[in-house]
């Protein structure tokens, strides 16, 4: 990083441990420094529009995909009256697939 003058920003560097349950709860670390900044852990990450867990499940990225459907789910409501069957079948469809 030094050779390419890059520099670390620590406020949005976070660290993030893979495992098992089992294996993550042997961890006793809280924090590491890198370039005399202090890096959080974190235990989940969004990359690419899709949310990673340390465990590698996929149950927060799906929470997340349901809550951002629903919501766009119930922003149809207030316009659903001035437009046509179809287009709303059409709407709900594209949003659910």
């Amino acid at each position: 990083m030094s050779s390419s003058c890059l520099r670390l920003n620590h406020k949005k560097t976070e660290v993030m441990w893979l495992g098992s349950r089992q294996q993550l709860d042997k961890l006793s670390v809280q924090q590491i420094t890198v370039v005399s900044s202090p890096v959080i852990f974190s235990s989940h990450a969004r990359d690419l529009g899709i949310v990673i867990d340390s465990q590698l499940s996929l149950s927060g990225h799906v929470n997340a995909l349901c809550r951002s459907c629903y919501y766009q789910l119930r922003q149809l409501r207030p316009v659903i009256r001035s437009l046509s069957e179809d287009v709303v079948r059409t709407l709900v469809q594209a949003i659910v697939s």
